[in-house]
């Protein structure tokens, strides 16, 4: 593929669930930018939505996209269709995001095949909590803005390499606006690994208090370099170095209830001392 509409196509990037990324570059704004275009098989739809359900929550997250305003949440600069009708998004490029930085984007099998150096390892404390006060200041936008992003993860927060390491949130494929039910009951989608107990379950009746379960999973990873085991965290597996406030604030996201976790504002207050 040479082009995208108007955008020069560099190279591939990623292919995600239902959209291929790819590097690209607008000469009229001499700039990069990244295009997402939709690809699911119309013979073979990813579970639980069909090929139109998977291409009409594309084309939501797009004006979910449009609609919010914060400096820790992705824009998007254009919307746009190819000449075979596929659409596509144009999003801003950031040079590097967290997984790439620190490799938690792999799982836990796969981790343990990683040589030393590619390993995911933990983070200093300070850094963790830099990061983490962005990605819950960007979640805690989204919840008052009714939206729940249902699949917080590494690979799904872009950290650039300007501004100190500002931190976006992105990807609202499997966003839900409102409270009303989106998929079938019973179902689940999210990324297994950083799901809470309850969207396992039944993904389309959570409230935003999934997102930060996922978002404590994330921080529990960056502070020792491996997921909770079975969901269960335990302040004894941090480092001496880890501070007992931001052990504390992380386990309390990590609470098997979400009646009983702190919204993603509080989190970010008890990780604000």
């Amino acid at each position: 593929m040479e082009s995208i509409g108007r955008y020069a196509v560099r190279r591939f990037l990623v292919e995600t669930d239902f959209a291929r990324l790819y590097l690209a570059e607008d000469n009229d704004l001499q700039r990069y930018v990244v295009v997402k275009v939709f690809a699911v098989d119309p013979a073979a739809p990813e579970p639980p939505f069909t090929w139109k359900e998977w291409r009409n929550r594309f084309l939501g997250e797009g004006r979910i996209m449009a609609r919010l305003d914060h400096p820790n949440v992705l824009g998007i600069h254009e919307f746009g269709k190819l000449e075979s009708g596929e659409p596509y998004h144009v999003l801003p490029f950031m040079p590097a995001n967290l997984p790439r930085l620190i490799g938690f984007d792999a799982d836990e099998a796969r981790a343990a095949t990683m040589s030393e150096l590619e390993r995911p390892k933990s983070l200093p404390a300070a850094e963790v909590v830099r990061i983490m006060r962005q990605v819950l200041a960007g979640l805690d936008y989204l919840h008052a803005n009714d939206v729940v992003h249902r699949d917080v993860k590494p690979a799904n927060i872009l950290l650039s390499a300007r501004q100190g390491g500002q931190v976006k949130l992105c990807d609202f494929g499997m966003a839900r606006i409102g409270g009303n039910r989106d998929i079938p009951a019973g179902a689940w989608i999210g990324t297994p690994a950083y799901i809470s107990p309850e969207q396992r379950e039944d993904a389309g009746r959570i409230s935003d208090r999934a997102d930060v379960y996922s978002a404590g999973v994330m921080a529990w990873r960056m502070l020792t370099g491996r997921l909770p085991v079975s969901g269960a965290a335990d302040a004894s597996a941090l480092a001496a170095e880890v501070p007992g406030w931001v052990g504390e604030a992380v386990i309390g996201a990590l609470d098997p209830s979400p009646e009983r976790r702190p919204s993603a504002g509080e989190f970010l207050r008890r990780l604000g001392r």
